[in-house]
């Protein structure tokens, strides 16, 4: 068989196949590596020449397209529920110490919270939670 039309036969088969696949981008890459190595058999290259570009072109395809395509088709994140506290600023309701844990107020309701840096925070002071660690939350005293 003509090696021209093995790889097309083959990148006609990833192409079917990455349709076939419910996520996208599983095995596009080694459709562009066939396209490649196609073309280098249209040009009579050694068998060798062909494999070795069908598999730098696949992987290339693959490090270079995949993060950026994924950032694309995952489309945009809406931070739900706990996630949007982050970054927002609370109200110390009962004392942070660094032997035991207080409560902040925000957007209207009360957490436990613990000062990241062990600092003491009083009541009525403000603090900017940073992250969120099991049912409390990690804030820093501004």
């Amino acid at each position: 068989m003509n090696m021209s039309i093995f790889w097309v036969i083959a990148c006609i088969l990833f192409i079917l196949l990455e349709l076939m696949t419910p996520t996208a981008l599983i095995c596009i890459w080694f459709a562009a590596g066939s396209l490649a190595a196609f073309v280098l058999a249209f040009l009579h290259m050694d068998l060798w020449v062909q494999i070795v570009l069908f598999f730098i072109v696949s992987l290339a395809s693959m490090l270079v397209i995949r993060p950026m395509s994924t950032r694309y088709l995952r489309g945009n994140i809406v931070r739900t529920n706990a996630d949007r506290l982050i970054g927002e600023n609370a109200v110390v309701i009962e004392a942070i110490t660094k032997e035991r844990w207080g409560v902040v107020k925000v957007n209207g309701a009360k957490w436990s919270a613990v000062e990241i840096d062990g600092k003491q925070v009083e009541v009525n002071e403000e603090v900017k939670i940073i992250a969120i660690e099991g049912a409390k939350l990690l804030v820093r005293k501004q």
